[in-house]
C-alpha cells in the first residue's frame, strides 16, 4: 500500500519530494523520484512494505532496459499465478512481490494486462520511448487516483488530493454542485471533487497521455456481467462459499502480522471465521464502543458484545478502542486527511481503530466493507421489496402516505425513536417511480432541507434538482432495473465515493493497509451474475450471505439487523457540540463563507434539537464544509501559510 503522484507535460523542480512528503503517512517506509532527462515526465512514491520488505521492491520501478517506470498503490492478489505465466514467457524476476509482475505483465500484454488483475490498484506507467503515460483504477475504485490539468496539456495526479495543490499555479476553488451533493449526500457523485477542475479517476478506467497530442483520452475496461446464472439459488450458495473462502485466501498474502476489523455483525463476522482457519498465529481483532450515555438518541445496537463473544468463541485477540464524545478536536484532522467534506461520522471511528491497529503492530486490516452493496444489505432494500406489496393500492395512496410521513416526529430518544426514524425515512419519496425512491432513502438529507440552508447565492450556482439522480453511465448502457438497478447505483456510485473512500484515507492516515475481500474481483464477478432479487426477503436481506455463513457463525449474529459502523453524532450534535457549532458557524462566519443562510441553518438546527426533524446529519455537513474550507481555501495546505480567500461567488 502506497501513495503515488506525477506530473507530464510540464516540469517542476522539486515538486515531486512535495508531493511525497504531503502524503509520507501512505508510505513511511521508503520512498522515491523519477524524472526523465528531457523534463517531460515526473514521478513519485511513497512505500508502506506489505509484500516483499527488501529494497528489491521499492518505487519508481523501471524496467531492465530503462523503457517502462511504473509507480503503484494496492496490492494484485492473483500476482503468483501472473508471475507463473509470466515466467513461462521467459521473464525473470528479482523480486517477490506484485510490483515487478504488473510492470512486466503491462510490458508483456499492454493495457490488456489490466482486465486480469485481481486486486485494489491504482498505478501510472510512463513509456519513455513513446513518450506515453498509463494511469488505471481498479474495477470497483477500491484505491483512489486523482487528476486535473493545471496548465492545457499538462497532467497531474495523485493518490490525495493535498500533493497536488503544491503545484505552484494551482488555485483552490469550491466546486458548488460537489458540495451541494455533499450536503445531500455525504459525498460527491460521478467523478467531480469539492475542487473545481480537480477529478477523480472514475473505477473499472484507465486513461492514456500521449505527449504527441497532449490530451488525455480515458477508456473503460471493466463494467459488470449480465445477470446470466442458470442455475438454483441452492447451487449459487455451494459457490459462493467457495468463491469467498478462495478470496479470504487471496487477501491473507503478506509478509507482515494481518488483522481483522470485527464488528460483530455478519459481514464482518463471517470473514473473521474464514480468516482464522488461514492466519498465521497472534491473528487480531479490532473494534470499537461508546459510552452507553452517548447512545441514548442514536439507539444504535453496541458491536461490543457481539464482537467480544464472537472473539472469545474463536478465540481471537480482540483490541477494543472507546469512542468517547470530545472528539472536536480530531474533526479537523480527519477532515484534513479526508481532502473532501466527506460527511460520515464513521470515518471516525475507523480512524480510530486504526489507530489501535497501528499502536499493536498490525499494518493490515481485512475489512467487512462491500458486503451490504454486493448482496443488498442495506435496509433500503427491504423497503423497496415492501413497496412491491403497496403497488396494489392506488399511486394517490402511496402519495398521502408520503405527505403524512411530514407529520412524524424526527429524533425522539430510545429505540422507539430510532423505529419512527426508520418509518419516516422509508416514507418519504413513496410517491415516486422506484429509482426515485431509492434514491431518496439514499439521501440522509431530504433535498428540500439542503435547498432551506443554502444562500441565494449559491443556489445560483446549480440546478438542484438535475444533479441528484446522477447514475453511472454504465448503469444506462446495461439496461439494469429493480433490484439489479438499485445494487448497481450502490456499486458504483455510493461505495466508491463515500465508504470506500472514507475507508482508504482514515487507514492510511495511520498507515495501515485495508483489504475488502467482499470485493474480491471473482467474488464481484460471480456475485453479479446471480439475480440480485434472490439477495433480499420480505424479512430480511443478504438472504444468500445468510445462508453461506450458516454454520460458521452463530444464529444470533446471521439473524442481527443491520448495524454498520457508525458513531452516536445525533447526541454529540444536540448536546456536546454547541460550542463548536457556534464558533464554526457563527453568523459572521456564515456571511464571510456566502455558502449558507444563517436563518436557514438556525431553524434546521432548532427543528432537530426539538425533535420534530432528523437534520443532524445536514448539520454535520455544514460544520464539515466550514472545516473544509478552513483548511483547504483559507490555507495554502503544504505550506500553511495564509492566501487569499478564494470563492466561486466572486
Amino acid at each position: 500500500m502506497c501513495g503515488i503522484a506525477g506530473l507530464v507535460g510540464d516540469f517542476v523542480p522539486g515538486l515531486m519530494e512535495r508531493m511525497n512528503a504531503a502524503q509520507r503517512h501512505r508510505g513511511p517506509d521508503a520512498e522515491g523520484v523519477f524524472e526523465d532527462k528531457e523534463g517531460l515526465c515526473q514521478l513519485a512514491h511513497v512505500r508502506l512494505s506489505i509484500l516483499d520488505l527488501s529494497s528489491a521492491a521499492n518505487q519508481p520501478m523501471q524496467s531492465d532496459d530503462g523503457r517502462y517506470t511504473l509507480v503503484y498503490n494496492g496490492e494484485i492478489y492473483n500476482f503468483r499465478e501472473l508471475r507463473s505465466e509470466l515466467e513461462s514467457r521467459g521473464w525473470r524476476f528479482r523480486s517477490t512481490g506484485d510490483t515487478e509482475v504488473l510492470l512486466k505483465g503491462l510490458i508483456q500484454f499492454g493495457e490488456a494486462f489490466v482486465e486480469r488483475l485481481n486486486g485494489m490498484f491504482a498505478f501510472a506507467m510512463w513509456d519513455n520511448v513513446s513518450r506515453e503515460l498509463l494511469i488505471a483504477r481498479d474495477q470497483l475504485g477500491i484505491k483512489p487516483l486523482y487528476y486535473c490539468s493545471p496548465r492545457p496539456g499538462t497532467l497531474l495526479f495523485s493518490s490525495e488530493i493535498k500533493p497536488m495543490l503544491g503545484y505552484p499555479s494551482f488555485e483552490a476553488l469550491p466546486e458548488p454542485v460537489a458540495l451541494f451533493q455533499h450536503l445531500v449526500f455525504c459525498y460527491a457523485l460521478s467523478e467531480r471533487t469539492a475542487f473545481k477542475g480537480l477529478f477523480r479517476l472514475q473505477p473499472g478506467y484507465l486513461a492514456r497521455w500521449r505527449s504527441d497530442d497532449r490530451v488525455l483520452r480515458t477508456t473503460r475496461y471493466w463494467s459488470p456481467p449480465s445477470q446470466d446464472f442458470e442455475g438454483t439459488p441452492e447451487e449459487a450458495v455451494v459457490i459462493l462459499k467457495y468463491t469467498l473462502k478462495a478470496a479470504v485466501e487471496r487477501q491473507m498474502i503478506a509478509d507482515v502480522p494481518v488483522g481483522m476489523f470485527l464488528s460483530g455483525g455478519l459481514d464482518s463476522s463471517y470473514l473473521t471465521a474464514l480468516a482464522k482457519a488461514r492466519a498465521r498465529e497472534g491473528f487480531k481483532c479490532f473494534t470499537i464502543e461508546w459510552p452507553a450515555a452517548d447512545n441514548r438518541l442514536d439507539a444504535m445496537d453496541p458491536d461490543l458484545p457481539h464482537a467480544t463473544a464472537f472473539a472469545k468463541r474463536l478465540g481471537l485477540d480482540l483490541h477494543v478502542t472507546t469512542l468517547h464524545h470530545s472528539v472536536t478536536d480530531l474533526c479537523s484532522q480527519l477532515v484534513w486527511h479526508l481532502d473532501e467534506p466527506l460527511v460520515d461520522p464513521a470515518a471516525i471511528s475507523a480512524y480510530l481503530i486504526c489507530r489501535e491497529a497501528r499502536a499493536s503492530g498490525t499494518p493490515v486490516l481485512l475489512s467487512g466493507q462491500g458486503a451490504d452493496e454486493l448482496f443488498c444489505g442495506y435496509p433500503r432494500y427491504r423497503v423497496m421489496k415492501a413497496r412491491e406489496y403497496l403497488n396494489i393500492f392506488p399511486s394517490m395512496f402511496r402519495m398521502l402516505a408520503a405527505r403524512g410521513s411530514t407529520l412524524l416526529p424526527g429524533t425522539i430518544e430510545g429505540s422507539i425513536g430510532a423505529a419512527v426514524r426508520r418509518i419516516k425515512r422509508a416514507l418519504i419519496g413513496l410517491e415516486k417511480d422506484p429509482m426515485g425512491h431509492f434514491l431518496n432513502m439514499s439521501a440522509p438529507t431530504p433535498l428540500e432541507a439542503a435547498v432551506s440552508v443554502l444562500s441565494p447565492d449559491f443556489l445560483a450556482t446549480v440546478d438542484t434538482g438535475s444533479i441528484i439522480g446522477e447514475r453511472d453511465p454504465r448503469y444506462e448502457s446495461l439496461g439494469h432495473d429493480g433490484f439489479a438497478g438499485f445494487r448497481w447505483r450502490d456499486l458504483s456510485v455510493y461505495l466508491p465515493n463515500h465508504n470506500l473512500l472514507y475507508t482508504d484515507k482514515m487507514s492510511m492516515a495511520m498507515s495501515i493497509e485495508t483489504r475488502v475481500p467482499y470485493l474480491d474481483t471473482e467474488l464481484v464477478n460471480t456475485t453479479l451474475r446471480l439475480p440480485a432479487h434472490w439477495m433480499v426477503g420480505s424479512m430480511r436481506t443478504k438472504n444468500l450471505l445468510r445462508t453461506c455463513a450458516k454454520g460458521t457463525v452463530p444464529d444470533s449474529i446471521i439473524h442481527r439487523a443491520k448495524a454498520g459502523l457508525g458513531a452516536p453524532y445525533r447526541k454529540w450534535l444536540r448536546y456536546d457540540l454547541e460550542e463548536m457549532w457556534g464558533d464554526l458557524l457563527s453568523r459572521e462566519s456564515v456571511e464571510r463563507r456566502g455558502w449558507f443562510s444563517y436563518d436557514g441553518l438556525q431553524a434546521a438546527r432548532a427543528r432537530s434539537q426539538e425533535g420534530r426533524d432528523d437534520l443532524y446529519m445536514l448539520q454535520w455537513a455544514a460544520l464539515t464544509m466550514e472545516l473544509w474550507a478552513r483548511n483547504f481555501l483559507d490555507y495554502e495546505p503544504n505550506f500553511r501559510q495564509n492566501v487569499r480567500r478564494h470563492s466561486f461567488l466572486a
